[in-house]
Order: structure tokens, then sequence, then C-alpha cells
């Protein structure tokens, strides 16, 4: 009966972070170039070894890790020459007060020194470091080999990174990654094409997680339930023997 407690308990802790997943992804729907995160479960049995006292005394599942969805997110015809899409995998290389950082959010503006930055104020990095449009510059076109050309004249290509291992890249908030050494990153040169005029939007479905929110909040009234009915069956029993 003890055990019982231990499993619903358990089950009721890893649905509540399952529910701060989902709401994350939801409050990111509009988000550019997000990728939704998924729950993913691990499941235990009483005597296991490598776990936590309270694990060990009954079985029942927790929420193990967070993992990330890197499937891409619908492109969205905007028009703007500043906005830009990847078609095919890798990331934008932008540079963070931090560092080196990668994201699919293609959202771009020009910095009062006509510096292409993100929303943040990160600089796109190209082969020649971050991309400045000159101030006299009458046009610039981003290729879709991601050659930089002002004027006519390339100046630049894009960084795009691809990573043999995105399980690696660990979110900094919104869209943007920073890479582990378990990230393995390699050059996307000929593998991408680059869409000037388009935006990667979330690959967030809002139906699938609406869906995923209802039925773990009937799983988390059941265990509810479940443990409620345990607990008054312990007070009577307390009651009979004292």
């Amino acid at each position: 009966m003890i055990s019982g407690l231990y499993t619903g308990a358990t089950n009721m802790m890893g649905q509540g972070e399952y529910q701060a997943v989902i709401a994350r992804n939801l409050a990111n729907v509009n988000t550019v170039g997000y990728k939704k995160n998924i729950a993913v479960f691990e499941s235990f049995v009483a005597g296991a070894k490598n776990q936590t006292k309270e694990a060990s005394e009954g079985t029942g599942s927790t929420l193990g890790k967070v993992a990330t969805d890197f499937s891409p997110g619908v492109m969205q015809f905007t028009g703007n020459e500043l906005d830009l899409s990847i078609k095919g995998d890798g990331f934008f290389e932008v540079q963070t007060k931090a560092g080196i950082a990668y994201t699919r959010s293609g959202q771009f503006m020009l910095s009062r020194d006509r510096t292409v930055v993100t929303p943040e104020g990160w600089p796109l990095m190209s082969s020649g470091g971050p991309i400045q449009i000159p101030a006299n510059a009458q046009s610039f076109t981003f290729k879709t080999d991601g050659s930089v050309s002002v004027d006519g004249k390339t100046i630049s290509k894009l960084n795009i990174v691809n990573f043999l291992n995105p399980d690696g890249l660990k979110s900094i908030g919104g869209s943007a990654y920073v890479a582990s050494d378990k990230a393995n990153p390699t050059t996307a040169e000929g593998t991408v094409e680059i869409a000037q005029g388009y935006l990667e939007k979330s690959n967030v479905n809002v139906i699938d997680e609406m869906v995923n929110m209802i039925a773990n909040m009937r799983s988390f009234q059941s265990g509810n339930k479940s443990t409620d009915s345990i607990n008054d069956s312990l007070k009577k029993l307390i009651g009979l023997v004292s």
C-alpha cells in the first residue's frame, strides 16, 4: 500500500513537469525558428539500483529528460530582405556576448552601424566575420548558397553549421542554442539553400499540444484519486489498530 503511494506521487510529479513542457511549447508557438520540446519518461521498478530512495520504494515513472524535435517548421513568405530561412538541416551562426550560438531563426535587422543582427543584437556570422552593409549600398542579396552580395559584388558567405548529434545542443532560450562537445559540428555547405524573404515558423502543432495537455491533466487527476483512495484506506487501517 505504501509503495502505491510512492508510485502515484512520482507519476504525478512527472506529469506536473510534463505540463510545464507543454506550456513552454504553447508559449513559443509564434516564436520564429522555435523547436518544440519532447518529454521523455523513465520507468522504474522496486529494488532497482541507482535510484532515489523514493523511487526504490515502488514502481512508476518520472520525467527522465526533455529532448528537442529539430524537424523543420513551415516557411512563411514575408518579403523582408533581412528575413532568411534555411531549407534543409543546419543553423545560422551568431555571436553572443557569451560566445558563438546557433539558431534557426532568420529574423534579422540592421544595427546602428548597419551590421546584420538578431533582435537580441547578436551579429550574424559569415566567412568574413559579422556582416556589415555599407551605408551607400543600393542593394544587398543573400543568395541560395549563402553568399552575401552588395550591389552585385560578393562580400562574404554565411556560416551555416550542421551537427551530427543535435542532441548535443543546449538551449539558451527562444530559438538559440550552444554546442557541447558531443554535438559534432560540421559545415552544411552544398546541402542547404538559403531563402531570402522567408521565415521558418515554430514546429509546434497547437492541436497536438492541447490534446497532450488534456490527456496529461486527466492522468494527473486519475493518479490523485488513486493516492487519495490509498490514503483513506490507511486512515481506516490505523483507526482499527489504534
